[in-house]
């Protein structure tokens, strides 16, 4: 409710939003230059969309696994680990496609996907009283829908692939990272 003081764990981790606002917007960054790459990448070369996509999902994922370590006594450390484990370990997953068949393999991206959407979905919840908060409810809605998308039986070509959806959830991660922070820095 708008009226009501936040819990001190919503408390406390807008305020380690607010001190470590410049990492949140590094890292925000990293995700709009991974959705730029697994977005164009496949599109302007030969190189497979699906390995381009697992290779982003793994670095953007590490990003964020250094940022939880950076952020080791606030409240964050857990939430930032779960959606860099996440990212990490589906793009290693999507990399080495360790299940046969094309059919599982976009399965196995559109569960990375959504999970990392319902990851962003409660992060967005814990910071709520936060303005822009929305932001990341938003691009965890548009990851759970990118993972839908991939599910359908989409005629997929060579410019528009299953990394072109993952860049574009990718992308508005990216947005996401770096308008919170923007907000966190001026509050």
């Amino acid at each position: 409710m708008p009226g009501t003081p936040p819990t001190d764990a919503g408390r406390f981790a807008i305020e380690a939003l607010r001190s470590y606002w410049l990492l949140f917007g590094l890292v925000g960054g990293a995700f709009i230059l991974g959705a730029a790459v697994a977005i164009c990448v496949p599109a302007l070369s030969s190189l497979p969309p699906n390995e381009v996509l697992g290779l982003v999902l793994l670095l953007v994922g590490i990003a964020q696994i250094v940022q939880s370590g950076m952020m080791q006594r606030t409240v964050l450390f857990a939430w930032c680990l779960a959606l860099g484990g996440v990212a990490a370990v589906g793009g290693v997953l999507v990399y080495i496609e360790p299940f046969p068949g094309i059919a599982i393999k976009t399965l196995t991206m559109a569960l990375v996907f959504a999970l990392h959407g319902a990851t962003q979905i409660a992060f967005a919840v814990k910071i709520r009283r936060l303005g822009g908060w929305y932001w990341f409810a938003v691009a965890g809605g548009f990851a759970v829908l990118a993972g839908g998308v991939l599910t359908m039986t989409l005629p997929y070509g060579h410019s528009f692939t299953p990394a072109t959806v993952g860049g574009l959830s990718l992308g508005f991660t990216g947005l996401a990272y770096i308008t919170v922070a923007k907000v966190a820095r001026r509050t």
